[in-house]
């Protein structure tokens, strides 16, 4: 997903550099999500390279059911209007003329916990090591990761890894993920080798992920965007307007 919507902003960013700046720019529209759910297909192998470190899965909790053929389902939780209750927060942009997705803040935030039961004889670990307040955010550079709030003070966990952005239904209001898959990250591997793990486990596998989550239509007034996203809604709407434009002459 990254490589994608770098290319895709820097073609913009070039059409706009060579092109006049004309006066009325067109804005793609801002969306929030508001409910839904990841499906995980474990990856066995990545699992039992885990078992074979000293750390055994024992449980994924409160997940609903998921679509056939997928191990495990994560709920999204829905956003929270009081900073103490955890809830979802990430918005995106995208225009359907030119099928472009941004995200622009926030993270999803999900319902579930996994528990790994640990082997302390080979890792300096705790007996279980319970993995909670799962939520997917982004880098600056587009890189979405999972990560927890209750190890290591917000621990990056997994990579997010997808070739194409999500297919963005605007009719039905849904948004569904292509092609992705979770694998673990250098700094879990880091904190497992930190307490005695033989080997690096960066980068394998954990699992494929769809699901379909919804989104509702919000006023960009009420977004927090950081500098960059306000430079790229620029961009796109120059290059909308552009656009629009010779499709009149």
């Amino acid at each position: 997903m990254r490589k994608h919507i770098l290319s895709i902003l820097l073609g913009l960013a070039t059409t706009t550099t060579l092109s006049t700046p004309l006066p009325v720019q067109a804005e793609p529209q801002v969306y929030q999500l508001v409910s839904g759910k990841e499906n995980l297909r474990l990856n066995e192998e990545t699992f039992n390279v885990l078992e074979s470190l000293g750390l055994s899965l024992a449980s994924l909790e409160n997940t609903v059911t998921p679509d056939p053929g997928f191990t495990v389902a994560l709920p999204l939780l829905p956003p929270s209007d009081d900073p103490n209750v955890r809830g979802t927060t990430f918005t995106f942009s995208y225009d359907d003329e030119t099928n472009t997705f941004i995200p622009l803040s926030g993270v999803e935030a999900f319902a579930s916990r996994v528990i790994f039961n640990v082997n302390t004889a080979q890792l300096a670990l705790e007996p279980q090591l319970v993995i909670g307040e799962l939520s997917t955010a982004f880098s600056p550079d587009f890189e979405f990761f999972l990560f927890t709030g209750t190890i290591g003070n917000g621990l990056r966990l997994f990579d997010v890894v997808s070739p194409r952005p999500p297919l963005v239904d605007l009719e039905n209001q849904i948004i569904t993920p292509q092609s992705t898959e979770v694998r673990i990250s250098q700094e879990f591997s880091d904190l497992l080798m930190a307490a005695g793990a033989t080997e690096s486990v960066a980068g394998l596998k954990i699992a494929d992920v769809t699901g379909d989550k919804r989104f509702v239509e919000i006023s960009t007034t009420k977004v927090p965007e950081p500098g960059s996203a306000i430079a790229i809604l620029m961009v796109i709407g120059a290059t909308l307007a552009m656009g629009k434009q010779r499709r009149v002459e």
